[in-house]
């Protein structure tokens, strides 16, 4: 099975990759200076900006992976879909469906660095617990005639903890849809962190040789001549094919 983006749609996931930078600096601008760094607001902006970075980072990997899912065949998944439980709504942070095999899966996602309080291990449960008392009635409200339901967390970078769900990552979450899908996820989340780390690299007193690896993303410039070929993903990694549409 094989993943495939246009030019086009490679393009537009490199710009939201610097778009991560871009939101985080405007988004500092407008914020005064901690009074801890009053003799340094470079420093005041500095820690905002990757605060806001971080915060943000993890929404754009939960996007990409529900657009890679979405370009299998026979699977749709969504984001942010709202469900009934008791007398309220609650948000699913991701649900995927496969009409020809039936399974259903509804999983929380999660950056997975550094680690959780008890607290929040606890309420993460909880949260799914919920979901999974309303998930089936749910799904049967729509229409769909899925075979098993699963409930997982997906740990974007590794991070585990004790729960009584299963705990993917980046990597192995690949299992449960394609290789592809785990090809593409980590070919972007590599780029993602050579934008970022290549953005602040200058921000010390002696610049820092981040040693930057090229991605395909990196190859991929909206000045290219055309025809544009598209992407292709697959287990054994990424390159440039004919297009299929010839654009």
């Amino acid at each position: 099975m094989c993943l495939r983006l246009t030019y086009a749609e490679a393009l537009l996931w490199k710009t939201q990759a610097s778009q991560l930078v871009a939101d985080a600096k405007a988004k500092s601008a407008s914020i005064p200076c901690d009074p801890l760094f009053g003799t340094n607001p470079r420093l005041s902006s500095l820690v905002s900006e990757i605060d806001g970075i971080k915060k943000r980072h993890g929404l754009l990997i939960e996007r990409a992976l529900i657009f890679a899912i979405n370009k299998l065949p026979d699977w749709e998944a969504r984001r942010d879909e709202k469900i009934p439980i008791a007398g309220s709504w609650l948000k699913l942070d991701c649900l995927a469906f496969n009409a020809t095999s039936g399974k259903l899966y509804v999983f929380e996602c999660k950056r997975g660095h550094g680690s959780f309080d008890s607290d929040k291990i606890k309420a993460i449960d909880r949260r799914l617990d919920s979901i999974g008392s309303s998930i089936v009635a749910y799904a049967t409200s729509k229409g769909w005639r899925f075979a098993s339901s699963d409930i997982f967390i997906l740990s974007f970078y590794g991070a585990k903890w004790k729960s009584k769900y299963p705990i993917y990552d980046r990597h192995s979450v690949a299992r449960l849809f394609e290789p592809c899908v785990g090809s593409f996820l980590s070919t972007y989340i590599d780029h993602i962190e050579t934008v970022v780390t290549g953005t602040y690299s200058g921000e010390f007193r002696d610049p820092i040789d981040v040693g930057r690896g090229e991605t395909i993303f990196d190859l991929v410039i909206p000045t290219r001549e055309k025809p544009w070929p598209d992407l292709m993903f697959t287990d054994k990694g990424v390159d440039f094919v004919a297009s299929q549409s010839g654009a």
